[in-house]
């Protein structure tokens, strides 16, 4: 079995890609139900961000789940040649480096690691996620917490909201006595909304679909709650306008702006789209007065901030590389549970036989009390002689676990079932308990 990674990202597609194979938080348990319908694919955790889309999947035969991974990516239309392919080792130091933010377009960013959470949780509601993704979702979400911990990498206000931010208070001289006008109230809005705070903004509005929760964030800054159906007279007066909506669509054309640098006055409106796919239609950067960014147009002040951070890199990379050393040799001990499966099932097999034969032959020397007292101590005695040789083989390296599995298949005549085989039954078996009626 392998562990295949098929993604796209901010450094190897622009925006206008991303957008089309970006996954919707509503549509991810859809998305994650399709991909499981596929036989090539044991488990999979689908990771769908701004700047990111990754499949990840633990596959029985390379070739044949890579294939599945690609009708999978491609069902939408998209281009299969755009995705980067990782596997085995590299998929899961590329998931390490995912969740310590080295990956990220804003280096370090905290965002990343509630989106791995999230995204692993989802994946486990739908039964997606077994032992396996759910072990390597964890030790990457230990070694984010740790590069950010451990090292600077993380030290001040990083995310995409503040570098937005801090480009509209370039691009303006300063946002004090300026007023904004912020379109969106989930999880980047509520960022953008702590960053704000010490911007000295004269005016916020907040707009969603939403109105409780376009309430509740304009409580957070102090702000004015205003309904998407009349943002024409807020347009007018705003310097900027701050876009994070989990629409799927525009939310603003062209021809909605269009008029709009007349109405005011011949002054220049920043208009910044965080959200992905895209809330704001790209000709908007046509019409006069318009100057719009969205996520690719953030390049810059991430390079200068990942300048700034560059030896906290290599203390995170050795951080990452320990981590994933770590979940490897785990899953090496976990790959040869079959083994281990039959070596207990047989030394069990055999204290209960001579358990059953003593115990008949003096059928009349024991109360029943006694009888389950010697069961127990039995049970101690076969758990406290296999303990010491599996922690020993669990701390050995791959090549000598395999030499010494193989030698306890010999030595004891072990029936050893397929890995594969194996642990699609155990799957199978849970999830027919867990939907029992």
């Amino acid at each position: 079995m392998v562990i295949l990674m098929l993604g796209l990202c901010h450094r190897t597609a622009p925006v206008a890609v991303r957008e089309r194979v970006a996954v919707p938080a509503h549509e991810l348990r859809g998305a994650l139900a399709e991909l499981l319908a596929a036989p090539e694919i044991l488990e999979g955790v689908i990771l769908s961000t701004c700047n990111r889309t990754e499949v990840y999947a633990l596959v029985a035969e390379p070739a044949r789940g890579l294939e599945a991974l690609r009708r999978f990516v491609a069902r939408g239309g998209a281009d299969v040649g755009a995705f980067t392919v990782r596997q085995e080792g590299e998929a899961v130091l590329h998931l390490m480096r995912v969740a310590a933010g080295l990956e990220s377009q804003i280096l370090g960013e905290h965002q990343i690691l509630a989106q791995l959470k999230e995204a692993l949780t989802v994946a486990q509601q739908q039964r997606a996620a077994g032992a396996i993704m759910d072990a390597l979702f964890r030790f990457s979400l230990s070694a984010g917490k740790r590069a950010r911990s451990e090292t600077g990498i993380a030290r001040g206000a990083v995310s995409v909201s503040a570098a937005a931010i801090r480009l509209a208070r370039e691009r303006l001289g300063s946002l004090k006595d300026r007023s904004l006008l912020l379109l969106g109230s989930g999880k980047m809005g509520e960022l953008a909304a702590k960053h704000l705070a010490g911007e000295g903004l004269a005016r916020v509005y907040v707009s969603n679909r939403t109105q409780e929760a376009a309430q509740h964030l304009a409580a957070q800054v102090g702000g004015e709650v205003v309904s998407l159906f009349s943002l024409d007279e807020v347009l007018s007066r705003v310097d900027v306008v701050l876009c994070c909506t989990g629409a799927p669509h525009h939310v603003l054309s062209a021809a909605d702006l269009a008029g709009l640098h007349a109405r005011r006055g011949g002054r220049e409106l920043v208009l910044m789209d965080l959200a992905m796919p895209r809330n704001l239609d790209p000709a908007i950067a046509e019409l006069p007065g318009m100057r719009l960014w969205d996520l690719d147009d953030l390049e810059a002040i991430a390079q200068a901030h990942r300048q700034d951070r560059a030896e906290g890199v290599k203390q995170v990379e050795a951080i990452l590389e320990a981590e994933r050393e770590a979940y490897l040799a785990w899953l090496r001990y976990f790959q040869m549970s079959p083994a281990i499966s039959s070596l207990r099932d047989k030394a069990h097999q055999i204290r209960a036989d001579e358990l059953d034969r003593f115990l008949g032959k003096y059928a009349e020397a024991f109360s029943r009390e006694q009888r389950q007292l010697i069961e127990e101590l039995s049970q101690a005695i076969v758990n406290k002689l296999l303990h010491a040789p599996l922690s020993r083989l669990r701390g050995m390296s791959a090549q000598q676990q395999r030499q010494h599995v193989g030698s306890l298949q010999d030595l004891f005549e072990l029936r050893v079932e397929d890995f594969a085989a194996h642990y699609r039954r155990r799957r199978g078996a849970r999830h027919n308990a867990l939907h029992a009626p």
